[in-house]
């Protein structure tokens, strides 16, 4: 069974993406909190070029005005735009696609398989290319149980 808060946020996703994307934007996450008087939606977003404050201010009155086309948010609403930040657990192909390059910790979803540290390499569909000191291997998104970033 669906809920009114997913069906709301797959509204909000259907009328945001395009404008993102417009700006070299990606969601990678959306999480609205609704409280009395209001909500909150929170967007977090990966961009080309990196994810700037400017960008974010520009972005908000982008998709602000968006929003505010829309019957969606009837009793007001709080938008804030960032970055999915540095410690959040990859999840989703957008995250991995983004960080190219970087190191991660992978725990599998098999647990007779250890967890090891690699670099990814490459993202396509649902696969993830990664290179460790044993060389490169492909894994599927759903193989991993848990993936973050190697400071």
């Amino acid at each position: 069974m669906v809920s009114i808060n997913d069906r709301l946020k797959e509204a909000v996703r259907d009328v945001i993406e395009k404008p993102l994307h417009s700006e070299g934007c990606e969601l990678a996450d959306l999480v609205i909190s609704q409280y009395k008087r209001g909500s909150t939606v929170r967007l977090f977003i990966y961009c080309e070029n990196g994810v700037t404050l400017g960008k974010c201010a520009s972005l908000s009155s982008l998709v602000g005005a968006v929003i505010d086309g829309t019957d969606l948010f009837v009793n007001g609403y709080t938008l804030e735009i960032s970055s999915p930040g540095l410690d959040r657990p990859l999840s989703k192909v957008v995250d991995y696609k983004y960080r190219i390059g970087e190191t991660v910790k992978l725990n599998f979803a098999k647990r007779s398989r250890p967890a090891v540290r690699a670099k990814i390499v490459s993202v396509s569909d649902s696969k993830i290319v990664f290179e460790n000191e044993n060389g490169s291997f492909t894994e599927d998104l759903t193989n991993i149980e848990k993936a973050k970033i190697v400071y």
